[in-house]
């Protein structure tokens, strides 16, 4: 075998190999990755695809950590949440990027629908800042000598153009998004949801009213905003998520 062709089988393996830790699984078969050969060819010809961006990010996590009786309980409380939700994420046919020492950047690769792929992005927030609130944030509480206000999730949204790309050893994805998506995570309170201006304005392109519905029982309403942002500190259009079960707002 030539070196350059052992040099692409290298790189091809260690490419499989990181779909385990970074893409979605394949619905009926978990030990394999659902990855099309569209998303293939993209990253081994390091070529453009559009993307949604999230970031996750725990409100007062250095409070937290400061008044954490147990560190190391502190640390596994952090793995399970991180842990949980990578799993719930590859079921929402989503990707994990990494994570960021108080929350995770993931992302969903847009080949079909934007309106389908938004629908699973806004599920999945959902999902992620119910059960943080009711479980992972008690057991945090149990473990502190003091009670910080103002702890919860922030989530933010941005979408467009990425890369994916190893960096380090490690499948990256590179873009404007990632900037958008911590710029929009930063501007929102605790168990609060912003998307930037892009996907917001491209979601309600899509809709008939600022409201939608995720299943039977969740729906969502979407409101323009403006959010002070480090590159924009007098103010930037936003739109804001809200989610009502049953009709009664989830996150009051």
């Amino acid at each position: 075998m030539s070196l350059f062709a052992l040099n692409r089988f290298t790189q091809d393996t260690s490419i499989e190999h990181q779909f385990h830790s970074h893409a979605p699984l394949d619905r009926f078969d978990p030990s394999r990755t659902n990855v099309s050969p569209t998303i293939r060819k993209a990253i081994s010809e390091t070529t453009a695809i559009e993307a949604v961006v999230l970031t996750v990010d725990i409100r007062r996590s250095s409070a937290v950590l400061k008044e954490s009786i147990d560190i190391p309980q502190y640390a596994k409380i952090l793995d399970d949440f991180v842990a949980e939700f990578r799993t719930v994420l590859h079921y929402h046919d989503g990707w994990f990027d990494k994570f960021t020492g108080d929350g995770f950047i993931c992302y969903w690769l847009v080949e079909k629908s934007f309106a389908d792929c938004m629908d699973l992005v806004l599920d999945f927030s959902c999902s992620v800042m119910e059960n943080f609130r009711s479980y992972y944030y008690p057991a945090f509480v149990a473990n502190m000598r003091n009670e910080p206000s103002g702890i919860g999730l922030s989530i933010g949204v941005d979408a467009g153009p990425c890369y994916l790309t190893p960096i380090v050893g490690d499948l990256t994805i590179i873009g404007s998004p990632i900037v958008g998506s911590v710029r929009m995570c930063d501007a929102c309170r605790p168990y609060n949801l912003v998307l930037n201006a892009y996907p917001g304005s491209r979601l309600l392109d899509g809709m008939s009213s600022v409201c939608g519905r995720l299943s039977d029982e969740l729906a969502y309403v979407i409101e323009a905003q403006s959010v002070a942002t480090k590159e924009y500190p007098n103010g930037q259009v936003a739109y804001s998520v809200q989610f009502y079960r049953k009709g009664e707002r989830v996150f009051a």
